[in-house]
C-alpha cells in the first residue's frame, strides 16, 4: 500500500493527474477558479441616481436651454409693444409633483406633493422665439388655481392656498420684471384684510378676486380692473349695474334650449341690462330675442350668421369679430373646430382639429379632462393686433395669424 501511495504522489507532482487528482485532506494543487457573484444596484444607489437625474433636469438642463419654456403651462397674457407687436407672458408650474401615499393602522391618505416647488413667469418674444425674461416665484406647496392678469404696466399673479402654501397676490412691472408688491403689501392697503387672507378665487371673465379672511369674512370682492375692494359680490354687482353705457356683445344663443345647436347674435344694450339678462339671452333664441327691445330698454339684437355651432363657446371677441370653438358633431367623441366670425357675420377662417392640440378632442368615456366640460375649462384664447393665441392648460400654447388662421408657432 505504501508503494502505491508513493507512486501516486510522484504522478501528482509531475502533473500527470492534473488538478482533478486530489485525495486526502488539506490543499493540494491550485485552488479552483471561482467567479464572484454579481449583485445588482443597491436600493440606496438607485435613489442617488434618481435624485441626480431629477436635479440635472431641474438645475442643469434649464441652464443649457435658456430659450425653452420649462414646466406645465398654467396661464398666459398678451402684452402689446410700442412697435405694434406683442409679447407673451407665460405662467408655468416648475415644481416636481408626485402622488404621496401614507398608510398606518387606522389611517390612510393619498395626496399630491411637490419637490423644488415653484412657478416660472416668462416674458417671451414669439417673433424671435426667445425668452426675454424669466422670474422665479417660490412656493411652499402645490400651485392651485393660479392665474395672471395684465393691466397697464402691471402684471398680477394670484394663487389660492393649499396646505402649507398661503394665498399669493404678487404684482410685477412688465417693463423691468421687478416686483412691485407682494401679498403683505396688498393686504396692508385694505383694512378689511388685516387679519390675513385664507382663500382666494379668480373669475377670469369678470377679472375679480373673491377673498376669505382669518376673521371669518367670506367672498370679499376685489376688482382687478378698478383696483377696488367691495364687501361682497352683490355690492360689486350693484356697482356694475349702474353702468348704463351702451355696449355691443356677441352671444351664442341656444336654438333648442339645451345649448347644443347654437346661433350667433350681436346684442346692443346698456351694460347694466346685459348683465341682468345674460342668462335669458343665451338660453333661448326665440321669444326673448324677438321681443328684446320691449324687454330691455334701448336694446336690439341681430343674427349675424346662418351657421349653426354645435356646443360652441365664444373664447374671445372684440370689435373685429368673435373666436368660437365648437364641436364637429354632437356625440360622446368629437373633434374641435376654431372659427373666426367677423363683425359682418362672415366666416373668415376655420382651423380643424388636426391643427389644434390633440387633448382638445372630446371623449366622454375617458377622464374628466377629456369630457366637454373638463376640456373646455382648460382652454383660453386672447388676441393682440395680428396675433391670436390659444392655450390649453397643462398642454401648451399656439399662435395664429388673426387675419388668415395660419399657425405661426407652438410651445409645448
Amino acid at each position: 500500500m505504501d508503494d502505491i501511495r508513493k507512486q501516486y504522489e510522484e504522478m501528482q507532482k509531475s502533473g500527470a493527474l492534473g488538478s482533478a487528482g486530489r485525495i486526502g485532506p488539506g490543499p493540494i494543487g491550485d485552488p479552483p477558479n471561482v467567479k464572484p457573484e454579481r449583485k445588482g444596484l443597491g436600493c440606496l444607489t438607485k435613489i442617488i441616481i434618481l435624485l441626480l437625474l431629477i436635479g440635472g433636469f431641474f438645475f442643469v438642463y434649464p441652464q443649457l436651454t435658456p430659450d425653452k419654456i420649462k414646466g406645465d403651462v398654467v396661464d398666459f397674457v398678451l402684452v402689446p409693444q410700442k412697435d405694434s407687436t406683442s409679447r407673451l407672458w407665460i405662467l408655468t408650474n416648475g415644481s416636481f409633483e408626485y402622488i404621496s401615499s401614507v398608510k398606518r393602522p387606522g389611517y390612510s391618505s393619498v395626496g399630491r406633493k411637490c419637490l423644488f416647488c415653484k412657478a416660472w413667469l416668462y416674458e417671451y418674444d414669439p417673433l424671435q422665439g426667445k425668452v426675454i425674461r424669466k422670474i422665479k416665484i417660490p412656493y411652499e406647496d402645490i400651485m392651485i388655481n393660479s392665474r395672471i392678469f395684465y393691466d397697464g404696466d402691471v402684471m398680477t399673479h394670484v394663487s389660492n392656498a393649499y396646505h402649507e402654501q398661503p394665498p399669493k397676490i404678487l404684482s410685477f412691472n412688465v417693463q423691468t420684471g421687478a416686483m412691485i408688491e407682494d401679498t403683505a403689501g396688498f393686504i396692508a392697503k385694505h383694512p378689511a384684510l388685516a387679519s390675513g387672507i385664507t382663500g382666494l378665487r379668480f373669475d377670469e371673465e369678470k377679472n375679480i378676486l373673491s377673498l376669505d379672511t382669518r376673521d371669518g369674512r367670506s367672498n370679499l370682492t376685489y376688482s382687478l380692473t378698478d383696483q377696488k375692494l367691495y364687501p361682497s359680490y352683490s355690492k360689486y354687482f350693484d356697482k356694475q349695474r349702474k353702468d348704463y353705457k351702451n355696449v355691443e356683445k356677441c352671444l351664442l344663443c341656444s336654438e333648442d334650449g339645451e345649448r347644443i345647436r347654437q346661433v350667433l347674435y350681436r346684442v346692443r344694450a346698456p351694460r347694466s341690462e346685459l348683465l341682468w339678462h345674460m342668462s335669458m339671452l343665451q338660453n333661448r333664441c326665440g321669444a326673448p330675442l324677438g321681443r328684446i327691445s320691449s324687454r330691455m330698454k334701448g336694446a336690439s339684437a341681430t343674427r349675424l350668421s346662418d351657421k349653426i355651432f354645435i356646443r360652441g363657446i365664444i373664447y374671445h371677441q372684440d370689435n373685429d369679430g368673435a373666436v368660437i370653438i365648437s364641436l364637429n358633431q354632437a356625440d360622446k367623441k368629437a373633434d374641435r373646430l376654431m372659427t373666426l366670425i367677423d363683425g359682418a357675420g362672415n366666416v373668415k377662417w376655420t382651423v380643424g382639429q388636426n391643427e389644434l392640440f390633440d387633448k382638445m378632442k372630446v371623449d366622454e368615456n375617458k377622464n374628466y379632462w377629456s369630457t366637454f366640460d373638463g376640456s373646455s375649462r382648460s382652454v383660453r384664447v386672447a388676441r393682440s393686433g395680428k396675433l391670436l393665441v390659444l392655450m390649453q392648460e397643462g398642454v401648451g400654447i399656439m399662435g395664429f395669424d388673426y387675419a388668415t388662421g395660419k399657425k405661426l408657432f407652438t410651445l409645448d
